[in-house]
């Protein structure tokens, strides 16, 4: 009766610390894979951010343009044919962006891919947003 109590001990310990290693073996990435993951959620969540907004720029642009059509001097026409054009711009931008973007196999050269992309899609933000801004100011005159 002694050995069987033993035993059931000795199992239970057994289970306990196969719990505990396949625990901390599943959560232990190394850390260039977690780099990797926080980079890539940083682009994603950048991409989530404007991505809704292209069909603002759409819309802006269709009204510069229209207002562009009615414009009587050059000064007019010249603005508005530069605020059309960022809104080209900003939604070839992104894109060109995404369809250029892929995800990185674990290598040497992913980190610095994901920086890379990173730069990239914050560049895209900034022209969809300015260009948003620039478009709302002329179409308020």
């Amino acid at each position: 009766m002694h050995f069987i109590t033993i035993m059931n001990q000795l199992a239970n310990k057994c289970f306990f610390l196969i719990l505990f290693f396949a625990f901390f073996s599943c959560n232990n990435k190394p850390l260039e894979q977690k780099e990797m993951d926080f980079l890539e959620q940083q682009i994603m969540e950048t991409h989530d951010e404007v991505m809704p907004k292209i069909g603002k720029v759409l819309d802006l642009r269709k009204r510069v343009n229209l207002k562009l059509d009615s414009c009587l001097n050059k000064d007019c026409k010249e603005n508005l044919q530069k605020v059309s054009y960022q809104l080209t711009k900003a939604d070839a931008d992104m894109m060109n962006w995404m369809h250029q973007y892929q995800k990185p196999l674990l290598s040497d050269t992913a980190i610095v891919y994901l920086k890379n992309q990173q730069v990239k899609i914050e560049q895209v933000k900034v022209q969809i947003l300015s260009s948003i801004i620039a478009a709302d100011s002329v179409l308020r005159n």
